[in-house]
């Protein structure tokens, strides 16, 4: 009993808690949550990984109790569960993050998510885990317009709402020939249909620069229609199979808020177009 105790004792000593939610973690070298917080949460080894719109890869499906963790990390972010996310995350990488640069997606309100830049700090802390891995956070992008939110937008009024909204920052031009040699990984917090990411990517490799794809906590999950509901879609929205990694998650608009936003949408538009052109698509790349 007294052995039992006493092991019981060196255990707590030697093992670090969970960066999430305190407790022991396990196995004592798993990077990140511990396995009753990975069950809770939903990430599975591996995370979830995807080629459309881009290469992404993130840590688990954005709904249940993992939307509300990431939820209260908007509001109130926390420096042991990032940290614990994004050494997951890192983890995941295929061979890892060394030698990129990551850039952190901006938001274009002052008060905006700051998920994105705070994961990036995480993932550059991580290096210090082990040895020097050459990953770097730069500040590439900039926000070139105000964009509509998303929150009721499908995807085609999601990649006319992000259409040109980023542009590379003017004080990284002069960096741009040895940037041109690094692989960029952006960086979000949740991905939902692609059109933030495919805008941002589109800016960066306008400037000649290789993007590699996404990194994200986590990605929006496909819904199927509820069963006797039809469920109408834009022109050109892609179906996808249950299951499959979603390329067209984001919920549909109610009627009247669908409205509201494509005329919102059509006036950013004439406003850009007023202003001198629109410049390069984003929505190119998409499929």
């Amino acid at each position: 009993m007294l052995r039992a105790l006493l092991q019981a004792s060196l255990n707590l000593i030697s093992t670090s808690p969970c960066p999430v939610c305190g407790g022991g973690a396990d196995p004592p070298d798993e990077p990140g949550p511990c396995l009753s917080c990975r069950e809770t949460f939903d990430l599975a080894p591996g995370g979830l990984t995807g080629d459309t719109p881009l290469p992404w890869l993130g840590l688990g499906p954005y709904e249940g109790a993992y939307r509300l963790l990431l939820l209260s990390q908007r509001q109130r972010p926390k420096g042991t569960v990032l940290r614990g996310l994004a050494r997951a995350l890192a983890a995941e990488v295929p061979g890892g993050i060394g030698g990129s640069i990551l850039v952190a997606i901006p938001s274009w309100k002052r008060q905006g998510n700051p998920l994105p830049n705070l994961v990036v700090q995480q993932l550059i802390a991580q290096q210090g885990q082990g040895p020097p891995l050459g990953a770097r956070a730069l500040p590439l992008l900039q926000r070139s317009r105000p964009t509509l939110g998303q929150h009721h937008l499908d995807r085609q009024l999601r990649l006319r709402n992000q259409e040109d909204a980023f542009r590379l920052q003017p004080g990284q031009r002069a960096a741009l020939p040895q940037l041109k040699r690094q692989p960029i990984w952006l960086v979000d917090d949740i991905l939902t249909t692609g059109a933030t990411a495919l805008a941002a990517a589109a800016a960066l490799e306008q400037a000649g620069l290789e993007v590699k794809g996404l990194l994200c906590l986590a990605r929006t999950p496909f819904r199927e229609p509820t069963p006797g509901r039809k469920r109408s879609r834009p022109e050109g929205e892609a179906v996808e199979a249950k299951g499959s990694p979603p390329e067209a998650c984001a919920p549909m608009a109610p009627r009247g808020q669908g409205q509201e936003a494509r005329a919102a949408l059509t006036g950013l538009q004439r406003g850009r177009e007023a202003g001198g052109g629109a410049g390069r698509q984003s929505v190119a790349r998409t499929p």
